[in-house]
């Protein structure tokens, strides 16, 4: 499995997450690791916050998800964004 099909899976449902069905599906400890570095590098983008929205926000690190990383997929960096939003909330 690819690192942005794991990133799916893994963010699939959030804030719930299957444990079960994504270790099942990601049997490869270095994707693992890798999935769990962009949820760690995810969380601490620097946003300037200002007046900016919520969505506003969640664009600023998609954009910045992309430039660090334009081997992920939009899907995946979509749901890294809404799991950034989500946490800043």
């Amino acid at each position: 499995m690819n690192l942005s099909d794991a990133v799916v899976l893994f963010l699939a449902g959030f804030p719930r997450h299957d444990g079960e069905k994504y270790l099942a599906a990601v049997d490869d400890e270095t994707t693992r690791a890798a999935v769990q570095a962009l949820l760690d590098e995810t969380r601490q983008i620097p946003v300037e916050w200002g007046n900016k929205t919520l969505p506003e926000i969640g664009q600023e690190v998609r954009d910045e998800l992309r430039r660090r990383h334009p081997e992920l997929s939009e899907t995946a960096v979509n749901r890294l964004g809404s799991y950034f939003t989500y946490l800043v909330r």
